[in-house]
């Protein structure tokens, strides 16, 4: 069975398999409801991509080609992983922050936050120009995609998402919290934003503005110091064209032929299982390790640079993918579900799915709780990174791994570099009063 195979079922039967997926996507929906906060919510999107590996299943299934003990570790996990997210909501929650207003005060001058997003900022801009001369415009590659294009590069992809996603929360904090002004140079900086996200390739980046203004919002909208962001109608409609519309640009596809291609998209997103719930695809998995799985993706890395002998995991979805065609370029996620079964077996597949939707769960609910005003800058969008990458724990391990320790990694570094330039413009400044 290939991704052939299930593209030209979809195709000839459209309107019976469409409504399948429909009826799944509204049971998905209405089961997670009182679990995901909101159509910006990071976690709806992951409710979807739960959707697709589900429906996935479901063809195998009604094609005779599913095993009894996949259909039943799958069935366990998604119960387990329901559960999991819902127990959490009744643990109690760390409290972060005190009772101290810790939001830095607009003064003259230069204060530390205003180095740290000029850091953050040339950081940025460095890594853009970086990814132009390397990669070039991924938009205009009729040959490659967002992921596939940077194939040898993926230090320079760690880079760019983790900058992209800590410029935008910083200028969101500097706008929402401290209520400042954006200085030319940021302006600057935001045109740089929207036409680098509007030319990377990938269909759900369009979002990350939304989603991360969410995120940072969230928990003063919950405590009501906030109004809650309202879409219009056209607003919805107009954020959903935008994957259509990537299409068109990117494929040359019709509108017809680009809505299909979307849709079929959202239907393959379980390709894990639709190309690696077989015996002999699950025994040329060469990941044996699951500490080492989970825990290589940026430690890993470091270790290896500083000289230790480390041979980097491969990728579930990659073996997955090499299985089928000799080519280890790019891969399918690794749905929390499949890494289950294949690192603990059928049952200790399922604690594992209790325990990830326990951990993600109270995270997210921490995070619902804090009071980000009695919070200082770093720490605050520590916990929106984390929050930010945290349903990645279900969609795929290795991508979690990558995309929260390199954007946490370089906040951190950020944040001292600027911690020691204010140090010095300090010494600098107060030298001058004396002389």
């Amino acid at each position: 069975m290939g991704n052939e195979f299930f593209i030209q079922s979809i195709i000839d039967n459209w309107l019976f398999y469409g409504a399948i997926y429909a009826g799944f996507l509204c049971f998905y929906l209405f089961m997670y409801r009182k679990i995901y906060w909101g159509l910006l919510d990071p976690l709806l999107l992951t409710v979807v991509n739960l959707t697709g590996g589900a429906f996935c299943v479901y063809f195998l299934y009604s094609d005779q080609q599913l095993k009894p003990v996949y259909g039943w570790s799958f069935l366990g996990t998604e119960i387990a992983l329901f559960l999991g997210l819902s127990i959490a909501a009744y643990i109690p929650v760390i409290k972060l922050g005190g009772d101290t207003h810790k939001v830095e005060t607009p003064t003259r001058g230069i204060g530390e936050f205003d180095l740290f997003l000029f850091v953050v900022c040339v950081a940025y801009v460095l890594v853009v120009a970086v990814n132009l001369k390397t990669v070039g415009i991924v938009l205009l590659n009729e040959e490659e995609n967002h992921v596939s294009a940077y194939a040898g590069h993926g230090i320079i992809r760690a880079f760019l998402i983790s900058y992209r996603t800590l410029v935008i929360i910083t200028l969101y904090y500097k706008l929402i919290y401290l209520k400042k002004r954006f200085s030319l140079f940021e302006m600057v900086i935001c045109f740089v934003l929207l036409i680098d996200i509007a030319t990377s390739g990938s269909k759900s980046s369009i979002l990350i503005f939304f989603i991360l203004y969410f995120l940072i919002t969230y928990p003063m909208v919950v405590q009501g110091r906030m109004k809650t962001i309202k879409l219009s109608l056209p607003m919805m409609a107009l954020l959903a064209s935008f994957p259509v519309a990537i299409v068109i640009v990117s494929a040359g596809a019709n509108i017809n032929s680009a809505i299909q291609q979307v849709g079929l998209r959202l239907m393959s997103s379980g390709d894990i299982f639709l190309l690696g719930y077989y015996d002999e695809v699950m025994d040329s998995i060469q990941a044996s390790s699951f500490f080492k799985y989970a825990f290589y993706p940026g430690w890993g890395t470091i270790l290896k640079n500083l000289g230790f002998a480390i041979t980097p995991p491969e990728p579930v979805g990659v073996d997955v993918f090499a299985y089928y065609t000799g080519r280890r370029t790019s891969g399918a996620n690794a749905r929390y579900n499949y890494l289950a079964y294949h690192f603990f077996g059928l049952w200790g597949g399922i604690i594992y799915a209790l325990i990830i939707g326990l951990l993600v769960g109270y995270l997210r609910n921490t995070f619902k709780n804090l009071n980000p005003l009695n919070m200082n800058y770093f720490s605050f969008l520590f916990i929106v990174v984390l929050i930010s990458c945290s349903t990645r724990l279900i969609d795929d391990l290795l991508l979690f791994g990558n995309t929260s320790f390199w954007a946490l990694f370089f906040l951190t570094v950020s944040y001292v570099v600027a911690k020691i330039l204010h140090l010095v413009l300090q010494v600098v400044t107060r030298q001058k009063s004396y002389a």
